[in-house]
């Protein structure tokens, strides 16, 4: 089940129970509010709006050199997973989804352009991420492979093989960078999980470069229509705000 069926279900409830007064007491309150709450769940311009509570603290604009003039400078780039497609019929090896793809290559850019510290010097790339539920390999050995293949030495790409969670993203990833003395890190992952994943490498002591690879765009004329992509977008927007309230009760941000 995910964190919108119950929403759906409640303004469906809600609505159906309107009607069924509304025979009686001729009061439209109830299934105007159901029909407006399943107007908002399913209307793009309210999923964006519902987004900018997670990534607006992060700005839209190009990562340069300014962005980490502090000291010290960075000392590598932490890549998190979102998902990779396990191996199946005509493609018998695992891939990543396209939010995973997008982290890869805005790391490598980083990497190769050498965008991640202010000296232009050559710094790992860690990728975290655990095996599958169903045992599939490791995501960020998926990772290691597309991130290489964009151009960062094999030499210098780190993997974490344990983490099923952005917490245990955060613990054991610390684990590695501690044992390389490294205490700053630039962290890539979207701009919607960015709060909960840059409050747990804070948690476990390291000093954080946000670096989002992507952002919610703004709906266009042509979105204004209520479909399941919009459906989808509040889906990982309350999951991720839902998220950040259970890490906040264990401790974990």
């Amino acid at each position: 089940m995910t964190y919108v069926q119950p929403l759906l279900l409640t303004f469906l409830l809600i609505t159906a129970l309107g009607l069924f007064h509304l025979r009686k007491s001729g009061r439209m309150l109830l299934p105007a509010l159901g029909l407006v709450g399943l107007f908002l769940l399913a209307w793009p311009p309210a999923a964006w709006l519902f987004s900018r509570i997670l990534d607006a603290r992060y700005p839209e604009r190009p990562f340069s050199p300014q962005t980490l003039s502090t000291q010290p400078a960075a000392q590598a780039i932490v890549l998190i997973a979102s998902a990779v497609i396990p191996p199946q019929y005509g493609i018998p090896y695992a891939v990543p989804d396209k939010e995973t793809f997008g982290r890869c290559e805005y790391a490598a850019w980083l990497y190769t352009h050498g965008q991640a510290n202010t000296l232009r010097q050559p710094i790992p790339v860690l990728a975290c991420g655990g095996p599958g539920a169903k045992g599939e390999p490791p995501a960020s050995v998926t990772m290691r492979r597309l991130i290489q293949q964009a151009g960062v030495p094999d030499s210098m790409i780190w993997t974490e093989e344990r983490s099923r969670s952005t917490h245990e993203n955060a613990a054991f990833g610390a684990e590695i960078l501690r044992k390389h003395g490294i205490g700053k890190i630039v962290l890539v992952t979207s701009a919607e999980d960015m709060l909960r994943a840059e409050l747990c490498f804070q948690k476990e002591g390291l000093v954080v470069i946000p670096a989002p690879s992507s952002f919610h765009a703004a709906p266009t004329t042509d979105e204004l229509m209520p479909s399941w992509k919009a459906i989808d977008q509040n889906e990982r927007t309350l999951h991720e705000t839902l998220g950040l309230a259970w890490y906040w009760i264990r401790g974990w941000i």
